[in-house]
């Protein structure tokens, strides 16, 4: 039921949706950061709600900030354990 609700919302997901949501987290993107994660969410979401989530957020290494990505990874996995697997 959840994917299918993720799913819905990546369709209409904008840039200005993953600004205000790291802001409102504390994660202060960059333009190319935020580039970078918008194509990746609408272009690998499945990937990214599968078993092989981790290959998305290696090769992120080379475009998000360790930092960032950091934060970005616990959200992630917060997330994840929260909708997916109580």
């Amino acid at each position: 039921m959840f994917y299918k609700i993720i799913e819905n919302y990546i369709k209409n997901m904008t840039k200005e949706n993953i600004v205000s949501f790291s802001l409102k987290n504390n994660i202060y993107l960059n333009n190319q950061e935020i580039d970078y994660i918008y194509k990746t969410i609408k272009e690998k979401y499945n990937l990214l709600l599968s078993d092989d989530y981790k290959i998305v957020f290696d090769d992120a290494k080379n475009y998000i900030s360790s930092n960032n990505l950091k934060k970005i990874y616990n959200l992630f996995i917060d997330y994840r354990n929260k909708y997916f697997f109580n």
